[in-house]
């Protein structure tokens, strides 16, 4: 199954008299259980490509399908129905809430669906636990380093069993060995769990482990590759 298509995406802006094609006629699949990594110079269209994929904005044009759910004629709120439950997010930095403990914060998705608390509660410790972070459920984000927290975030995107994790620079604001830690949980979870994840970054040693690399360039796919690691 298809987690995500790209059909001919393009957003453009205009700034000025000016236009900027930020994505500019991209086509992409991302098959469910894939580990991809998206790169590409700073403007190069990789940031908008996430926030497009993950319905957080609508394209100038083209077609973007959930699952094979053509986002495009929903609803503003059937859009944010679908992106609460079938796509996950995990953010640079972070984004939890910082007077809320790590469980509440990982139980958040649950509710913004309005989901079974109970389970959602039981779904949340075992992520926790996955992470490293079962003895942290109470803790706050401020008792907790940068990594913790990223470990939060990604327990958070998954709780409420996307088809699609979108992650954009996660590992930018912590050192390497922390980057290094936080790549070997994702891909844990991609291998044992069957998560998709989409990771832009700027790290080519990173991309490098994942399994398909695509680039962007102008707002273009450049080229798009399996590496060694697939």
């Amino acid at each position: 199954m298809k987690s995500i298509q790209l059909i001919e995406v393009s957003k453009h802006y205009r700034q000025g008299s000016a236009t900027i094609r930020a994505l500019d006629g991209v086509s992409l699949e991302i098959e469910q259980g894939e580990l991809t990594a998206v790169v590409g110079r700073s403007g190069s269209g990789k940031t908008t490509l996430l926030d497009v994929a993950g319905l957080l904005m609508r394209p100038s044009r083209g077609q973007v399908l959930i699952e094979g759910v053509d986002a495009g004629g929903l609803s503003d709120g059937q859009r944010a129905d679908l992106r609460g439950r079938r796509i996950g997010f995990v953010f640079q930095e972070y984004n939890l809430m910082p007077a809320l403990t790590v469980l509440e914060n990982v139980l958040l998705p649950v509710r913004y669906v309005g989901g079974d608390l109970g389970q959602g509660r039981r779904r949340a410790e075992r992520l926790l636990g996955l992470v490293g972070l079962d003895d942290r459920l109470g803790h706050r984000p401020d008792q907790l380093s940068g990594g913790q927290q990223q470990r939060v975030a990604i327990a958070r995107a998954l709780i409420n069993r996307p088809a699609l994790v979108l992650a954009d620079e996660p590992t930018g604001a912590v050192d390497t060995e922390t980057s290094d830690q936080l790549f070997c949980l994702v891909r844990t979870l991609n291998r044992d769990e069957g998560v998709t994840f989409v990771i832009v970054t700027h790290d080519p040693d990173l991309a490098a482990r994942t399994g398909r690399v695509i680039r962007l360039r102008d707002g273009r796919v450049e080229g798009d590759e399996m590496t060694a690691a697939a």
